[in-house]
């Protein structure tokens, strides 16, 4: 029989068609049950978890008011309270002479409270940190350098403010800070920003500061070199629970006694060709810092240890 009259195949019976029909759809359902049992790629599960994930809340950002330090330790944190007071004079009489807050931040409480919370701050990292405490700390009026309490970082962490520390703590630790208001049971009565004072003065006796010689030559010899040089610097006491921590500046510009504007910029005169309020800083008995000259850090002992100046109301060290 040629090629042109082969006879078309005969078609498979029903039943048979039938059967085959049904091998292959049972061999496709097991492939898809294979294919969901096999182990995913790394690809195919961050797929799967980009398609089936719910929305989820942003993590809240870490602080970024430059204050994280102060605010995990629970330091009030600088503002109008901390600013410091000086002689306010209205007029070029030097009518209305009062005791009032000048701006910037340059006085001795805001440089402390800045110090302490660099020290505390737990967002930078291990390297950060050390260069931070390596370069924190200024030379004293005389050029002496005074180094950071020789403490690990995680015990700087695990410190927190306790203003009842002022009530409990023994003159050697309270050194020379004003008096507070305290109870019978030994409870600090006041609000949180009353609790970080600065010495305002100092006790007879209780400093030895290096004199640099260029203060020195000023200084008749019938005066105590410790009343003129002491008025260069101040002590910062905060509360802690460890005790109380004493931040040390030294504050150049009150060398010279500027006067200052509102903003705590120094005026380029004594203030007479300026009308309005000026800042007097010649009555202060501590150290004044301004804008252009802000108070420098140079030390900070931490509970119960003693600054590098004190030397005790009885002589003794």
């Amino acid at each position: 029989m040629t090629q042109g009259n082969r006879k078309p195949p005969r078609p498979m019976p029903r039943p048979v068609r039938w059967m085959a029909a049904l091998l292959t759809f049972t061999f496709f359902i097991s492939l898809g049950v294979l294919a969901s049992r096999m182990p995913k790629t790394d690809d195919d599960a961050r797929t799967d978890v980009a398609r089936t994930s719910a929305p989820t809340k942003k993590r809240k950002n870490v602080e970024t008011d430059g204050y994280a330090g102060l605010k995990t330790a629970g330091i009030p944190t600088p503002g109008k309270w901390s600013r410091q007071s000086l002689l306010s004079i209205e007029g070029t009489q030097g009518s209305e002479a009062t005791q009032s807050q000048v701006g910037g931040e340059g006085g001795p409480v805001d440089v402390a409270l800045k110090t302490v919370n660099a020290i505390l701050d737990p967002t930078p990292s291990d390297e950060e940190w050390n260069r931070t405490m390596q370069n924190l700390f200024r030379q004293d009026m005389a050029g002496m350098t005074h180094g950071p309490s020789n403490m690990a970082r995680y015990w700087w962490k695990q410190r927190r403010f306790q203003p009842d520390r002022l009530c409990t703590g023994v003159a050697k630790d309270v050194l020379v800070i004003q008096s507070y208001d305290c109870s019978a049971d030994h409870t600090f009565q006041g609000d949180a920003t009353t609790a970080v004072k600065d010495t305002q003065y100092w006790y007879s006796g209780t400093t030895f500061f290096d004199v640099p010689q260029r203060i020195a030559e000023g200084i008749p010899s019938s005066t105590d070199p410790q009343t003129v040089i002491s008025q260069y610097y101040d002590a910062v006491a905060i509360p802690m629970d460890d005790g109380v921590w004493h931040v040390t500046v030294a504050c150049p510009a009150t060398a010279d006694h500027p006067v200052l504007d509102r903003n705590g910029d120094e005026l380029a005169d004594d203030g007479r060709n300026t009308p309005g309020r000026r800042w007097i800083t010649a009555g202060s008995m501590v150290g004044v810092g301004t804008n252009q000259r802000p108070c420098q850090p140079v030390e900070i002992t931490v509970g119960g240890q003693r600054p590098f100046w004190y030397i005790g109301a009885d002589g003794s060290d």
